[in-house]
């Protein structure tokens, strides 16, 4: 890490909030980097405390309130640190959004809210980050697209890897789907949201959460103790 901005980024990947991270400065930082720290190759942050030399980037700001000689108002200092990186931190992040990251961000506003029903903001708010950006890239996709077998599938993919989507031939509007993980209230609930989401409103939808249903000359599908009668 380098900018204190990075430290933003390694604070949510360490399990705890940016507004809980503390910037102060340091009296004795490297010249060639913002973040002060002893160990250079540390990936995550083990305390939320980071120290910065106020000098690297502001210099000219900061070198008159930071001097050395400078004994008063120790306190106020510290504060004002804190609040200005905070604010310089979240300016850097900004910059780096595109449009697409704008819409994002509006829509999972819009559906923390309760845009798309109370239940749709529980379940939005319970994703894994990872899966909750791939989740709304998919949902913007929607928009533009509209609703059909192929973008659920697409969904299941990236929420459910091991997951298969079958399509039926001998009944029309009819899905089965094989997710691949233990039948769970919070997995009953994701899956809810994710068909009346991608799927058009006319389907019917069969569920196979740990063992996949038998097919006939597929040896995999047909193990005893592990397949499901359909």
């Amino acid at each position: 890490m380098n900018y204190g901005w990075e430290a933003e980024l390694k604070a949510e990947e360490s399990g705890f909030s940016r507004e809980e991270l503390r910037y102060v400065p340091s009296q004795s930082g490297s010249p060639y980097m913002e973040i002060v720290m002893e160990e250079l190759n540390r990936t995550k942050l083990p305390y939320g405390v980071v120290e910065i030399n106020p000098l690297y980037r502001f210099a000219r700001e900061m070198a008159e309130v930071f001097d050395r000689n400078l004994t008063e108002y120790e306190d106020t200092r510290m504060v004002f640190f804190d609040v200005f990186m905070h604010y310089i931190s979240c300016l850097d992040l900004r910059q780096g959004l595109s449009k697409q990251e704008y819409a994002l961000r509006f829509l999972l506003n819009d559906l923390l809210k309760g845009t798309c029903g109370a239940a749709a903001a529980r379940v939005i708010g319970d994703f894994e980050k990872g899966k909750l950006r791939d989740l709304l890239r998919l949902i913007l996709k929607l928009y533009r697209c509209g609703s059909s077998v192929s973008l659920f599938k697409e969904v299941m993919r990236r929420m459910y890897p091991d997951s298969l989507v079958y399509a039926s031939n001998e009944t029309a509007r009819q899905v089965l789907v094989y997710v691949g993980v233990k039948e769970e209230e919070r997995e009953r609930q994701r899956l809810e949201f994710l068909r009346d989401m991608f799927l058009p409103i006319n389907y019917h939808v069969f569920l196979f959460w740990e063992h996949h249903f038998g097919i006939i000359d597929v040896e995999e599908t047909m193990m005893v103790d592990e397949m499901v009668l359909f």
